[in-house]
């Protein structure tokens, strides 16, 4: 056994060997037989296999010379020799054999104390990993197992320790045996082979080992039995559910948030909200609050390509990224919305569709697209395998930004993503994209007199801020010849076609911990600034362009005690580089024209519940002075 060190293998094999021809009358036939077996392993030549099977030879001579053939090659060493030709007349039943050249005898039938080869003995080290294996496996008990350990390079005899091994009225520590039976039956013989038990003591440990390998069996019998009962029982009493109920799962999560908006004391004193251009925009008063945010959702298997998938949040109708609501509402209810509603269809693999309200389904960051938002509309992805390492995925799809009743120029959302991952190993992962976002009609259009409102419906329905507007209501009063701000509505100056590149890197190397490096950059190809100043009337400046840069570092999961992961993002994102309405609603409180840092850190305190935390400190990349940094604070638990 690989365990128990050179010195077994050769005893272990030398032994199988001579079984065969070791009995009170070797045949001829037999040492044939151990013959072809050393001639076969290359240990005699075939010349000297005729010579040793002579017919007039007898077989202890025969024996011994093939002994002293093994010391004289090498194989054996003369101390290994003597104990083995004293373990083949100790079975035979004869006197003993001595090889040529040792001294070692024992009397005839003495077997109580083998004769101790220290130099044929493997190292102490090489032999305790492989006693402890059979302590592990209930072979021999703790005690046992100290003693055996104690004669290793020791001249011992057993008549001279007060302890006997595996004496019959000794108990020893129960354990499992989960190794083949035979080979740890080898392995107790392999302790006789090398000195270290007499052969009353290797058949007192196989007898109880047998015995208690004969327990096991029952004894797992009767707890299959049992649980099969158990089993049966459960089953009888618990009603059959509808097939349907395997086919749906559920999910969900809350969130508690404790966030604070704090504003630079050099901010403009008065601005006002973009979508309400009556209202004053607060810019200068911080604040703090406690916010909640509970999702629930299910997914069902309609069948083997068809899924149906729909779930409630909290949050309003009014904006499309948030689901959090604040408390401090005189203790009223909160409204449940219906948050995702989609038919999945994956007709292939590597082909997916979708419609309905869903998931964003680009590779993206939060530069362009808030992580709340979800898309209404058509999408499908392509994702073949390129090479074993590497996959293309194509994403497209058409999404209603607003359905006018008394228009043709509904405005749409028209997408396209391209790109490719690689994944060499568990070590490194990789992902780059370009995409193009195209929005169509969503230019404002000025009324035409006062008092019309034909084309209010070019306003946008959302609105946060840093684009570029156009005020669309017809202002001068002709009965007092001077402006009706009651009439004032906002419309974006601009149009909106956006090209964006996204990659990020993840490195394993550390795993679990991984480094995941990401980044984006968005370029608003749509932007005519000629047009921008026919329509708004005044001088503009062109800011169409956007990036982010940013690594996570720590566990890719935190839904369980003690993982973690920090991060570090920059963010520089112009006026018109995108559609203000659909960006990040945290970072600078939303919108465009905005720069500065967000950093976090997120803790695992429990299955499925962690803390996290940020830090977002933004200021305006041009126009008057605001600078806001938020703070929040999150209890976030998911099912």
């Amino acid at each position: 056994m690989k365990q128990l060190g050179k010195a077994v293998l050769v005893a272990g094999l030398l032994q199988l060997g001579v079984s065969a021809v070791v009995a009170a009358e070797p045949s001829a036939s037999g040492l044939a037989g151990l013959l072809d077996l050393l001639q076969k392993k290359g240990v005699v030549t075939a010349d000297e296999r005729t010579a040793f099977a002579r017919p007039d030879n007898a077989a202890g001579v025969n024996l011994q010379v093939i002994v002293d053939l093994l010391r004289t090659k090498g194989a054996i060493t003369g101390e290994e020799a003597a104990t083995l030709m004293q373990q083949l007349s100790v079975t035979a039943g004869k006197k003993p054999i001595t090889p040529a050249g040792s001294n070692a005898v024992s009397p005839a039938g003495t077997v109580a104390t083998p004769p101790v080869d220290l130099k044929a003995q493997p190292p102490a080290e090489e032999l305790k990993p492989a006693l402890e294996v059979l302590r592990e496996q209930g072979v021999l008990g703790v005690d046992e197992t100290a003693q055996i350990i104690e004669r290793i390079g020791k001249k011992w005899s057993a008549a001279d320790e007060d302890d006997q091994i595996a004496a019959s009225d000794q108990e020893i520590e129960f354990s499992r045996t989960t190794l083949p039976r035979e080979g740890l039956l080898a392995d107790i013989h392999s302790l006789l082979a090398i000195g270290l038990i007499t052969s009353e003591e290797e058949e007192r440990i196989k007898k109880r080992f047998q015995q208690k390998l004969s327990l096991e069996r029952v004894t797992a019998d009767i707890g299959e039995e049992a649980k099969r009962e158990i089993k049966s029982q459960v089953e009888s009493r618990v009603p059959n559910l509808p097939e349907w109920t395997q086919r749906i799962k559920f999910s969900g999560d809350l969130r508690l948030r404790y966030q604070g908006e704090f504003f630079d004391s050099g901010n403009t004193i008065e601005m006002f909200k973009s979508d309400k251009p009556l209202e004053l925009l607060n810019v200068t008063t911080d604040r703090q609050m406690m916010r909640i945010r509970a999702r629930f959702g299910l997914t069902a298997k309609v069948n083997d390509e068809t899924e149906v998938g729909m779930s409630f949040a909290t949050g309003n109708t009014t904006n499309p990224v948030s689901t959090n609501q604040t408390l401090g509402d005189s203790l009223n209810k909160k409204s449940i919305l219906l948050d995702t509603a989609y038919l999945k269809w994956m007709p292939s693999p590597n082909t997916t569709l979708w419609g309905g309200r869903f998931a964003n389904p680009w590779f993206c960051t939060d530069l362009i697209w808030d992580a709340d938002i979800n898309f209404d509309g058509v999408a499908v992805s392509y994702r073949p395998q390129l090479t074993p390492q590497t996959t293309l995925f194509m994403t497209a799809g058409a999404f209603p930004i607003q359905e006018v009743e008394l228009s043709s120029r509904d405005k749409w959302l028209l997408g396209g993503q391209l790109g490719l991952q690689y994944q060499k190993n568990e070590h490194v992962s990789a992902r780059l994209a370009a995409a193009f976002y195209d929005f169509e009609n969503t230019v404002g259009r000025q009324n035409s007199f006062y008092g019309d409102t034909a084309n209010d419906y070019t306003a946008p329905l959302n609105l946060q801020k840093g684009n570029t507007y156009v005020d669309i209501g017809f202002l001068l009063n002709p009965n007092n010849n001077t402006k009706d701000l009651s009439k004032k509505k906002n419309a974006l100056a601009a149009a909106y076609r956006e090209l964006s590149f996204t990659g990020a890197l993840d490195l394993g190397y550390w795993n679990p911990v991984h480094v995941v490096l990401a980044a984006e950059y968005v370029n608003n190809i749509g932007y005519i600034k000629e047009d921008v100043e026919a329509l708004t009337g005044q001088a503009q400046t062109k800011e169409t362009q956007g990036y982010q840069i940013g690594v996570t570092v720590g566990h890719p999961d935190t839904r369980a005690f003690g993982l973690w992961k920090a991060y570090l993002f920059y963010k520089h994102l112009e006026a018109d580089a995108v559609m203000d309405a659909f960006t990040d609603s945290d970072f600078h409180l939303g919108g465009t024209n905005a720069k500065g840092w967000i950093t976090g850190l997120d803790y695992g305190v429990g299955k499925n519940v962690w803390l996290s935390s940020r830090w977002l400190t933004a200021n305006e990349i041009s126009g008057p002075p605001l600078g806001i940094d938020v703070f929040q604070f999150n209890v976030n638990a998911r099912f």
